[in-house]
């Protein structure tokens, strides 16, 4: 689940938490692969980077994919945006981007995406089993 995320938090806040939470799993995580640690460290720094922190991901609303990113200053109750963060191997023209469609309540927030599988065993056995 997204981390930090409530109701009147800034996009800022938001991502101040998401960095500080994949330094720390950065940190901890034994890579085997030094292409896929140099990916992840790179969408990690391109996220404590940005000087928008509105690049979090985008609104949802008349739209599947609203333009503009997210412009209002904070989170409000109803409002639904995604959080999309992506690695790329660019050498590989690979890239994998989890996008979350994200309900902003107000007790928090509800992941409307949860119930997509996102491990590769869950996503092999939707794939061959339509279930």
């Amino acid at each position: 689940m997204p981390p930090g995320i409530a109701a009147h938090k800034t996009p800022a806040e938001v991502t101040a938490v998401a960095v500080a939470r994949m330094d720390a799993i950065m940190a901890g995580y034994r890579f085997t692969d030094d292409r896929i640690k140099a990916a992840a460290t790179k969408m990690v720094e391109g996220f404590r980077a940005r000087k928008d922190p509105r690049s979090l991901g985008h609104n949802v609303g008349l739209e599947v994919h609203d333009v503009g990113g997210l412009q209002a200053p904070t989170f409000e109750p109803g409002r639904v945006f995604t959080i999309e963060p992506q690695m790329r191997l660019e050498d590989e023209h690979l890239g994998v981007r989890l996008e979350d469609m994200i309900l902003i309540t107000e007790t928090g927030y509800e992941n409307l995406s949860q119930f997509v599988p996102i491990e590769v065993a869950d996503i092999e056995a939707l794939m061959k089993h339509g279930k």
